[in-house]
């Protein structure tokens, strides 16, 4: 299931990323409700999964506080996989930042080109958020998938 969830957030960033690059170009591949609701069915799941399955029980030591009874961990992934994974999500992150200045600008009354570029801008803010959250969401995916794999070797 953890693999099935990982294909789907990386599916997920990479429709992100397609539609991002077309409005980069001048496209609009698809309207801002589809492209936003398709790439959150896609990249939520898995997020949701990589931030579960990254929570370790508390073992030795006990915490400082008597209520919690497990912490998160970082992702065991290889150096260029973490190095990938900054990469990509800063790509996305810059996305969607600088579209924040394309939104904020006044819209004169009956200026459809400007009305489009708006919402442009607007897709590709949540593009990038989308596409963030999904490439944070496949590498935690990926960690303890990974983790899966080598205690099972480990028991065999």
């Amino acid at each position: 299931m953890l693999l099935l969830l990982d294909v789907l957030g990386l599916a997920g960033v990479g429709w992100a990323g397609v539609l991002i690059g077309a409005l980069l170009g001048g496209d609009r591949l698809a309207s801002t409700t589809v492209a936003v609701v398709v790439a959150a069915v896609l990249v939520l799941p898995g997020f949701t999964a990589g931030v579960l399955t990254n929570r370790r029980v508390v073992r030795g030591r006990q915490p400082q506080s008597g209520w919690v009874r497990s912490v998160w961990s970082p992702p065991e992934l290889p150096r260029w996989g973490l190095a990938l994974t900054a990469v990509v999500f800063f790509a996305f992150w810059f996305a969607g930042i600088s579209a924040i200045a394309g939104m904020s600008q006044q819209i004169p009354a009956g200026d459809t080109g400007a009305q489009r570029r708006q919402a442009d801008h607007q897709q590709r803010f949540a593009l990038g958020v989308l596409g963030g959250v999904g490439t944070g969401g496949t590498a935690l995916a990926a960690a303890s998938l990974r983790r899966v794999r080598r205690t099972a070797r480990a028991r065999a």
